[in-house]
């Protein structure tokens, strides 16, 4: 009987670990965002906040401060703050 309870307690607390563990990865979400590049982050036009991951796009993009683009890539939403990881990007010409 306690041998069962062990195993039970153990394959329990492994389902947790492994609920917690990929979380992050099914809150991931594809956008498309249109803002301006500023100091590590994208502000769009209605003032929402989205802080540049790092990465090969994402460090290019972290070099257009000024700059209105159109970032494709996905979010994560960590704490209320906004990432995203950059999957491809383009310059928009005003």
């Amino acid at each position: 009987m306690k041998k069962n309870k062990k195993f039970l307690f153990t394959g329990f607390l492994a389902m947790l670990m492994i609920a917690f563990l990929s979380g992050p990865a099914i809150s991931l979400e594809a956008v498309t965002i249109m803002g301006t590049v500023t100091d590590g982050y994208l502000l769009t036009d209605n003032d929402q906040v989205y802080y540049i991951g790092e990465g090969e796009k994402g460090d290019e993009v972290t070099q257009l401060v000024g700059k209105k683009v159109k970032l494709e890539g996905m979010v994560e939403e960590i704490d209320e703050d906004k990432i995203i990881v950059v999957t491809s990007y383009e310059i928009i010409e005003e």
